[in-house]
């Protein structure tokens, strides 16, 4: 292929997944007896990877998980593809994907075990940390956090010690969520993350002013690590802290009048 059109062809993927998290496609588009693939295996082999063939050369991850069985007990899968480095993310998806299946495994046909609930706690190399606006799941940078091998620990509330604020001329719009004391504040909604700790470096590294990361004090007395703002950027900034949370304000903006 030539490199004009693989690169023209990689900005559509980051395009498309800019919009997106988690593409699922076909592992295959059909599936051959061993007799077929022996009679013709170049042309068929080359068909099986109609759906995965671009895969590396468009610096994507996949996983094939299997799905269903048809009538004549021939096996069908999916393969969910996200941007390179997302392989934590797709394994997370994967597992539950194919716990929901209920297959079972092998020609044996042994049950599947349990699927292990999430813990709720970083594990040993990472750290957790709490985010409050555009970090949060579903909204523009919360492909940082992916991208950094990040995991959904958590929906939580903080202490009510803090005051939200929506912040004026930032891109994307972000929130600072502000200390001001026991009990003086309002419990804000966030997400807790677990980010490995040379990750959670580069984050810190990189969170841009008047943004910064502190502790967090969380309504069950527990503290993380989180993105807190600097008193100055609240001056004459909105107090959004009576929706509870961004995601609330955000939806109750983008209500139609």
């Amino acid at each position: 292929m030539q490199r004009s059109k693989l690169e023209t062809l990689r900005r559509v993927a980051d395009q498309a997944f800019s919009q997106i998290e988690v593409l699922a496609l076909p592992t295959a588009p059909t599936a051959y007896s061993l007799k077929q693939l022996l009679a013709d295996p170049i042309q068929l082999n080359s068909r099986l990877g109609t759906y995965t063939n671009f895969v590396n050369l468009l610096d994507l991850c996949g996983l094939a998980v299997p799905a269903s069985m048809t009538e004549a007990g021939v096996p069908f899968g999916i393969t969910l593809l996200a941007p390179g480095g997302a392989d934590s993310r797709i394994a997370e998806i994967g597992r539950v994907f194919h716990a929901d299946t209920a297959l079972p495994l092998g020609a044996l046909k042994y049950p599947q075990a349990p699927l292990a609930p999430p813990s709720m706690s970083p594990a040993d190399g990472e750290v957790a940390v709490a985010v409050v606006g555009a970090h949060l799941s579903g909204l523009p940078l919360n492909g940082e956090l992916r991208t950094l091998g990040g995991r959904l620990l958590e929906v939580a509330r903080s202490a009510p010690d803090y005051r939200l604020f929506e912040l004026s001329g930032t891109k994307p719009p972000k929130p600072g969520l502000l200390r001001v004391g026991g009990g003086e504040g309002a419990a804000i909604e966030i997400e807790v993350w677990g980010l490995p700790t040379e990750a959670f470096g580069r984050l810190v590294a990189a969170v841009p002013m008047p943004l910064s990361i502190g502790t967090i004090k969380l309504s069950d007395g527990r503290s993380v690590k989180g993105f807190l703002v600097e008193a100055a950027a609240t001056v004459g900034a909105r107090d959004i802290s009576s929706f509870g949370g961004w995601r609330a304000f955000l939806a109750r903006e983008q209500m139609p009048a």
